[in-house]
């Protein structure tokens, strides 16, 4: 079953447009594709993300443990490179844009829903909600389930991911990622004090700086930058308004950038930020313990920007300043 939300005529429609409503016309662009494996959002002929119902399958030699569904993979620049990537050798459990708790207490045992190779908890789709086609956006609601995996087995969380693409020049991807996740039982989870956990990416295994290169085909340049102006040395642990992810693909430029809402909870979020895979996170739980329960859902909203060029602070800080502004009034 496959399903097309947009318009055919988009290309049309943009040549046509004039100044005062080509923001109109180029939303008219953005698209939506659903299937029963995946949703899809493109921009003309051209794919923006794809968000899985269903996990691609498990490279051959890997663990069939390492599925997963609910997760953002690939994500693409506008010239049409992946910025993420999906069952990464060194570590198969980082998958697109991803998020989940790694040390909880559920009554009274412990669960990893991040590492999945531990088999304690996964996250996975549940449902899609709803797809929608506006004047100036296009996009997704779906609910993604947080499970303990042990007997017997719980669906601790449901988390609702709104996925929001907005129209831009051409030059630059934009797009927003709202979560909520809401307690389904009577018992609190307790998210752990750990130095990692939250809502994290992770780039394509070329850009693994150290370590075996035996399953790499090739290596090319890559690194972090911060709103502080750190690179991912300094920038661990350090509490930031956005992290860019950059790197080189067959010797060009590309880089995702994460803007973190200055309405989410413990802002601005500490962001782990690993120093030798391409992988960051946003993680509140670096300072310390606290609880989801029915009274008390967790909220987080991320703004993604995707380019082929190397992050430019002075730009990206005036993405954010506007994006929070917006948010703020």
């Amino acid at each position: 079953m496959k399903h097309v939300f947009g318009f055919g005529a988009a290309f049309v429609l943009a040549v046509a447009c004039s100044s005062e409503n080509s923001s109109h016309c180029m939303a008219e662009k953005l698209r939506v594709i659903e299937s029963d494996q995946a949703i899809k959002i493109g921009d003309g002929d051209k794919p923006v993300l794809t968000y899985n119902k269903v996990s691609p399958p498990v490279p051959k030699g890997l663990d069939e443990i390492y599925h997963r569904s609910g997760c953002l993979h690939p994500v693409f620049t506008p010239d049409g490179q992946s910025v993420t990537a999906m069952f990464a050798k060194d570590h198969p459990h980082q998958q697109g844009i991803f998020s989940a708790w790694v040390r909880t207490s559920y009554q009274d045992e412990t669960i990893d829903f991040w590492n999945l190779g531990s088999g304690t908890g996964r996250v996975l789709h549940e449902r899609v909600v709803s797809i929608f086609q506006e004047e100036d956006r296009a996009g997704f609601e779906v609910d993604l389930i947080h499970r303990k995996e042990t007997d017997p087995k719980i669906d601790v969380l449901r988390e609702r991911w709104k996925v929001t693409a907005y129209p831009t020049d051409g030059s630059f991807r934009c797009f927003d990622l709202e979560s909520t996740q809401s307690a389904i039982t009577e018992s609190p989870l307790s998210i752990l004090e750990y130095h990692y956990g939250g809502f994290a990416i992770r780039g394509p295994a070329r850009w693994v700086t150290v370590g075996n290169t035996k399953d790499i085909d090739e290596r090319e340049p890559s690194g972090f930058l911060n709103n502080l102006g750190e690179d991912r040395r300094k920038g661990n642990h350090q509490h930031a308004k956005w992290v860019s992810l950059w790197g080189e693909i067959e010797g060009k430029p590309v880089s995702i950038t994460v803007l973190s809402d200055p309405n989410n909870f413990r802002t601005p979020q500490a962001t782990r930020i690993h120093p030798t895979k391409p992988y960051f996170c946003f993680a509140p739980c670096v300072d310390g313990q606290f609880v989801i329960d029915a009274d008390h859902p967790y909220q987080a909203r991320y703004r993604y920007l995707v380019t082929d060029a190397m992050p430019d602070p002075k730009w990206l800080n005036q993405q954010w300043e506007v994006w929070s502004s917006e948010l703020t009034k």
